[in-house]
């Protein structure tokens, strides 16, 4: 299972415009290969706490409030992953993201939430 609750260790069709990309459930599972294989980042942009409540292994934990600081230094060429627990806060980063010149970027469409549901 993808999903790590705190207890265990530790082609898209739907465009946002300007390079964002909003993946399904199913299209994002796909596209965790890509984490593994070191062509994507992941970024859950939760606060801490979410964060260390339930995650997606590869996952590195950016609040949307520390976007801009803590991706400054980051290729803006890079194919970012980003996901939060409903979509809000996911679609928020995309946009901070976009206006700091990243031109790969995929969101969970409907969050955590939404991939805990299609894993049933």
């Amino acid at each position: 299972m993808i999903i790590y609750p705190a207890a265990l260790p530790n082609a898209m069709d739907d465009r946002l415009g300007g390079g964002v990309i909003r993946a399904t459930p199913d299209q994002f599972l796909k596209l965790l290969e890509d984490v593994k294989e070191g062509e994507c980042v992941l970024i859950d942009v939760r606060n801490p706490e979410e964060y260390r409540a339930e995650m997606i292994d590869g996952a590195r934990n950016v609040p949307v409030s520390s976007i801009v600081n803590e991706l400054s230094g980051v290729d803006r060429n890079t194919n970012l992953l980003v996901y939060c627990r409903a979509g809000n806060r996911s679609n928020r980063a995309a946009e901070f993201l976009k206006e700091m010149g990243f031109t790969n970027i995929t969101v969970l469409d409907g969050g955590i939430e939404a991939l805990k549901r299609h894993l049933g």
